[in-house]
């Protein structure tokens, strides 16, 4: 088989599996937002809102949309792309934002945290590029935050509880640069993170591993948020 075929065949195969994995994450969406989401309008947008808030943060290897669906879970990246892609089932014009801050100033101290996570906090400078969802409604547009589940309320965090569509919801970080509206919202964020010195890389592996374990033995109420 000369090496042209070889390399159509590879590509072709590659192909395939994207499409595959599109479909899957598009059954998965329509089945989200058929359980989730059963209005349109601004109750929608609040449902869809209240929906992926709900998902517990855990910051893993598999920033995906579908991976945040499947396991029922996900850090800022995965979940805003899912209620990105709901808010465009919609048919809103929602684009994932990505900014940059320090994730530590997100993170409020609490006694039941491990020393080394409590440290961290103390001492800040976890620089993330985190994301949210962008609505371009009003005078300059809606920023809308599902990071954090309404249960976290009760450990301090800045979890909305309160928002009804209007506006901003509440911040994870409230001083950030914005970084990218980019389509490519894996891509884009995959290249600032290569950006990074790698004493600042493992800072911020570090955190969120710490945070992720911390999180994960928290006892939440069950679908807090929807």
């Amino acid at each position: 088989m000369s090496s042209t075929r070889a390399t159509d065949m590879h590509i072709s195969d590659a192909g395939a599996g994207t499409t595959r994995a599109n479909a899957a994450y598009d059954a998965a969406l329509d089945a989200f937002r058929a359980a989730h989401v059963p209005q349109d309008g601004t109750a929608g947008i609040v449902q869809a809102y209240r929906a992926v808030q709900a998902m517990p943060y855990f910051s893993g290897p598999d920033r995906t949309p579908f991976a945040a669906l499947r396991d029922g879970r996900g850090a800022c990246t995965a979940k805003h792309l899912v209620l990105r892609d709901l808010l465009r089932r919609m048919g809103l014009r929602a684009e994932v934002e990505i900014i940059e801050g320090d994730f530590s100033t997100a993170v409020p101290l609490h006694p039941s945290m491990p020393p080394a996570l409590g440290d961290m906090i103390r001492e800040g400078g976890v620089t993330d590029f985190h994301c949210r969802v962008w609505l371009p409604q009003g005078d300059d547009g809606q920023r809308i935050d599902a990071t954090w589940p309404r249960g976290l309320a009760a450990w301090g965090f800045a979890a909305d509880l309160d928002w009804a569509g209007q506006g901003d919801t509440q911040q994870a970080i409230a001083r950030v640069t914005v970084r990218s509206r980019d389509d490519d919202v894996l891509g884009t964020k995959a290249r600032l993170l290569g950006g990074l010195s790698e004493k600042v890389t493992l800072r911020r592996k570090e955190f969120l591993a710490l945070l992720s374990g911390w999180m994960a033995g928290l006892a939440l109420p069950d679908n807090a948020g929807i």
